[in-house]
């Protein structure tokens, strides 16, 4: 249901009228009148009097009464009281003037019965008033004996305020008139006072002033001054308009910057260092004048209570960290002392020269002790100068002696750091040395901290030295060769272990046996450089380490020998890249290391983890993916060669007389001179290759060359239009010099034909050059002859074309070949 349809269902409002209202009203003034009887019954006379304070007095009155009675009086007319406000219910009477089913009558009609009502509840009233038990009249008289005395007592009390106000006080305003003048005068007398009392006592602290002066006592007189400016610091209300006070802040500043700089002065004298730069070495002198004298401790005192001794001994700190730590960490210096007051230290610049550390030790004891012979001396209390010195240094002279001596003792191989007490122990005499002469404290600093994490610097020193190792053996010189790998590939299956292992496994390993060539685990008989032995049995002597050793330092040696492979191809082509543009060997050797190298990384992983005794790694260990990177890195180098290689020979060809048959009838002596110096190109390589490479690869790369030396000769003449027969017989004879002279290229003259794809393509075209066309007919032999074998349709016609003129024989001979 909806808002709208309950709206609807109410019933409707209709507007009230006159009469209505009237009747109401009177309803609501009788319902009043009859309650106000029933009160007037309940609580007495006042209910209906009109009269407020006497009515109150009376009741007050009647409550004294009622207390003087007994409780069981009280109780009686309560109970009296409530019966008989019970015996008027409005509600009756009400019903009873008015009936509630007439709806006739009007107010005029009723005002006789109410009237009535109200008449009857008086006489109700006055009947209970004269049967009550009380004295009405006496309580209203006592009532009225008491408002007379209060209100007299009221108008007592009227007088005496005005009496106070009148004379009291204006006597009080007079009193507080003298004493706001004699606090006044108190205020100005304070004030005055205060001020003579911060002048007498700044007259005080100048007094002690000129007393520490007379006793040329630097500590006395700095104190003076200094409570003097820290009292003024907070002058009194007053104090500081009088120009008094300005003169004397100025004055005690300028007096405290004197005695500062007679301070600094005398510490100039006490502590002092000179640097004398010299060639290729530097002298460093150090004076210190300090003693156990009263003038001295007295300065010291003094330069203490200014915050200056902190500073200055800081200054000489940093003066020691950053010249004479350093130095003596990182060069050459010898330390001597001339007398018990000067010491001189001269540093000797060495390129690549790094102190080792017992003579580093030994600088630093010789300097620490000379200067704690002079600041360990106590000039207040306990305090010393050697304490706040070591306080100033101690931290990161530590980090110093760790990180630029200390790090750089840890071994790079196994069997020294087992060796590695003798240096912790002269360490830790040297920790006990800095712990007496206070430049350590007892506990919470040691130089053996890094100790802590031996594995992890044993693991990093090692790898920068391995890899240091593994770039000086490739920055050596490659044509420095030997020899290895196998002329052939034996035929007796190698003898392995007897393994127990089920039929699945046996059966596995025999179809893995059979798939793989034994060539896989063969490496052909080539030279290599020695360097690549040299890293190769490097990387296993750093697998022999690693298995040795925790497992972070294993892991860290596994990473190392990766970084190795990794920077083998960084830096050999960069270091050697000019050796590999322009010569043969170089290349052939580069080619050859890269593939040793790959040839062993297939296995080293496997080797690698049989010496790890079935350890739990979190790490794999492989080289798998190297070896195509490796393999890749060799076969660029050499296809870039054999392309400058290729590129020699074409321009060799290009340049002479063969480029351009076409237009002339006879070729110059330089198309035959450019055959031989190609020829002669082929055999100096073949010269160098030869025991370098292994067979195959040198026949492969070295019939590559040649097949495209032939078909560049091929191409230069099916590509001519017309050739006359003095040039056929010049190609004739300079291309049976190619057929001589390159079997002696290859190892086996056998190998030319087997390996150059091009080769009896040649001899056809040399046959072509000088037959006839007879001879021509019948190696084509109706397209089965060698001729159809080795040469297309268009090539041979196009070389008949230009050959032969053109006759009927020609004819017919072309027409035969299609």
């Amino acid at each position: 249901m909806t808002d709208n349809e309950d709206v609807s269902k109410e019933p409707a409002k209709e507007p009230i009228d006159d009469e209505a209202l009237e009747k109401l009203a009177v309803e609501e003034l009788l319902r009043e009148a009859v309650q106000g009887a029933a009160r007037a019954e309940i609580v007495g006379p006042s209910g209906i009097t009109q009269h407020v304070a006497p009515n109150e007095i009376l009741v007050i009155n009647l409550q004294r009464m009622n207390a003087s009675q007994s409780s069981l009086s009280k109780k009686t007319d309560q109970k009296e009281s409530v019966n008989m406000a019970a015996e008027y219910d409005v509600e009756s009477i009400i019903r009873k003037i008015i009936d509630t089913n007439e709806s006739t009558w009007t107010p005029q009609e009723k005002m006789p019965l109410i009237i009535k009502e109200i008449e009857q509840l008086k006489v109700d009233v006055r009947t209970f008033i004269n049967n009550c038990d009380y004295n009405i009249e006496s309580v209203l008289a006592e009532s009225d004996e008491l408002r007379i005395e209060s209100q007299a007592l009221v108008e007592e009390m009227e007088t005496c305020i005005k009496e106070i106000e009148q004379e009291t006080m204006a006597e009080i305003y007079k009193s507080l008139e003298s004493h706001d003048k004699i606090d006044k005068e108190l205020q100005s007398v304070n004030f005055a006072l205060n001020i003579v009392a911060d002048v007498i006592k700044c007259g005080k602290y100048i007094k002690q002033f000129d007393d520490g002066k007379e006793a040329q006592s630097f500590a006395k007189a700095i104190e003076a001054i200094n409570e003097l400016l820290q009292f003024i610091e907070t002058p009194v209300n007053g104090f500081q308009q009088l120009e008094l006070y300005a003169n004397t802040k100025n004055t005690a500043q300028l007096i405290l910057d004197a005695l500062l700089h007679d301070l600094d002065e005398e510490w100039s004298k006490m502590v002092s260092y000179n640097t004398e730069p010299q060639n290729r070495k530097t002298i460093l002198t150090l004076n210190i004048t300090l003693d156990d004298s009263e003038n001295c401790k007295d300065a010291l005192i003094a330069l203490d209570n200014t915050k200056k001794l902190v500073e200055k001994i800081s200054e000489f700190a940093e003066f020691f960290k950053e010249d004479v730590f350093a130095s003596i960490l990182k060069h050459d210096c010898s330390i001597y002392a001339a007398t018990e007051e000067t010491a001189t230290i001269t540093i000797n610049y060495k390129s690549n020269f790094t102190p080792p550390y017992n003579v580093v030790i030994a600088n630093m004891k010789l300097l620490f002790h000379f200067i704690n012979n002079k600041f360990n001396m106590k000039y207040s209390g306990n305090k010393t100068i050697m304490k706040i010195f070591g306080q100033l240094i101690n931290v990161e002279f530590c980090e110093m002696m760790v990180n630029d001596c200390l790090v750089n003792t840890i071994p790079n191989n196994i069997n020294d750091l087992q060796c590695y007490d003798k240096v912790t122990s002269e360490i830790q005499d040297f920790q006990h040395f800095l712990t007496a002469i206070h430049i350590f404290p007892e506990e919470g600093l040691t130089l053996l901290k890094y100790m802590d994490n031996i594995d992890v610097l044993f693991a990093h020193r090692s790898s920068q030295y391995f890899l240091e190792t593994a770039r000086s053996i490739m920055l050596k010189d490659l044509s420095v060769t030997m020899s290895i790998g196998v002329e052939k590939i034996p035929d007796e299956p190698t003898t392995s272990e007897n393994y127990s292992v089920d039929g699945y496994t046996e059966e596995a390993l025999e179809i893995f046996g059979k798939t793989l060539p034994k060539s896989l685990f063969y490496f052909p008989r080539c030279m290599i450089s020695k360097t690549a032995r040299e890293l190769l049995d490097l990387v296993y002597v750093i697998m022999e380490q690693a298995v040795q050793c925790s497992d972070v330092v294993c892991k860290k040696m596994y990473y190392t020998v990766r970084l190795i492979f990794e920077l083998y191809d960084a830096v050999v082509p960069y270091s050697h890249e000019n050796y590999l543009q322009t010569i043969p060997q170089y290349v052939a050797l580069f080619h050859n290391n890269c593939m040793y190298l790959a040839h062993n990384l297939q296995t080293l992983g496997d080797k690698w983890l049989s010496l790890m005794d079935d350890r739990e790694l979190d790490y794999s260990i492989g080289f798998l993916d190297l070896v195509q990177k490796l393999r890749e890195l060799g076969y660029k180098h050499l296809t870039m060669h054999m392309q400058q290689q290729r590129k020699q020979i074409l321009d060799n060809i290009r340049s002479s007389d063969l480029n351009c048959i076409v237009v002339k009838d006879v070729l110059g002596e330089n198309a035959e001179a450019a055959v031989r110096q190609c020829l002669r190109q082929l055999q100096l390589l073949k010269n160098v290759w030869i025991g370098v490479f292994p067979p195959n690869v040198f026949t492969k790369l070295m019939a590559t060359l040649v097949n495209m030396f032939v078909d560049e000769l091929i191409h230069r003449v099916c590509t001519v239009e017309d050739i006359s027969m003095e040039m056929a017989t010049q190609l004739t004879e300079m291309y049976t010099l190619v057929v001589q002279k390159a079997p002696q290229l290859f190892q086996n003259s056998s190998d030319v034909e087997k390996y150059v794809k091009s080769w009896i393509k040649l001899q056809e075209l040399i046959f072509v050059l000088g037959g006839s066309l007879k001879d021509i007919e019948n190696h084509w032999n109706d397209g089965t002859g060698p001729l159809a074998v080795h040469f297309n349709v268009e090539e041979l016609r196009s070389l008949i074309k230009a050959l032969f003129q053109n006759t009927q024989f020609r004819a017919n001979l072309l027409s035969k070949i299609k």
